[in-house]
């Protein structure tokens, strides 16, 4: 899997299919993560093009920062963007990682954020990665979760499902990802520590955005 071969064009790609709504869903609890628990140590995995990373560093100017992507090319489009906005990057660590091998430091981390990343895996490898990130996550730690997902029925259920498989289309043989469906994600993080705490959905309910508590904190 690589995304390197369209990481100067990522952000158009997302402009001309679903537009604003994924950023939307990127974004949609950053109020709720300023008001809550202090962050200080973010996981961001599988980041891209630093879309989330941007408006985040500029919300939690004080928490230290690991950005992991399998894409050398678009961890240098990420740095680049906040380079272009003026950010100081020297709270922040860039690091090329593959996440089905990649070993992380236990217990270290406050905030994990997986957005649009588990949708490139088949179900036993996001069980596997899930795991390592939960390991690697405090006791009290938060998730931030943004993917896609298939309505239960109507309308919004066959748009998904058109739309998904055009787009599992186009990133299989652009990005060779290894995945063809949508993983059962939600599932497989409720089965750890972390249960949901706040939700919401976009695009008719194809994409979704979730903040995941440990031990339920607030």
């Amino acid at each position: 899997m690589s995304y390197s071969r369209i990481a100067r064009f990522y952000k158009l790609i997302e402009k001309v299919t679903i537009g604003r709504a994924l950023l939307d869903a990127r974004l949609a609890h950053l109020d709720r993560l300023a008001a809550g628990p202090k962050v200080r140590h973010a996981l961001l995995v599988g980041e891209g093009n630093g879309s989330f990373l941007l408006p985040f560093t500029q919300r939690f100017p004080g928490a230290e920062i690991t950005v992991l992507d399998e894409s050398p090319a678009m961890l240098q489009v990420a740095q680049a963007r906040l380079a272009a906005a003026g950010v100081d990057t020297a709270r922040i660590t860039f690091r090329q990682a593959d996440m089905t091998s990649e070993s992380l430091p236990e217990g270290r981390y406050d905030l994990i954020v997986t957005l649009f990343f588990f949708d490139n895996f088949d179900g036993s490898t996001v069980r596997q990665i899930v795991l390592n990130l939960e390991s690697a996550s405090t006791l009290t730690a938060q998730w931030l979760l943004s993917d896609f997902q298939i309505p239960a029925s109507g309308w919004r259920r066959v748009r998904a499902q058109v739309w998904l498989a055009v787009l599992y289309a186009f990133f299989r043989c652009v990005a060779a990802i290894p995945a063809r469906c949508v993983p059962p994600t939600e599932a497989i993080l409720e089965a750890t520590s972390f249960k949901p705490f706040a939700a919401k959905t976009y695009c008719g309910e194809m994409l979704y955005s979730t903040l995941y508590v440990r031990n339920h904190i607030g």
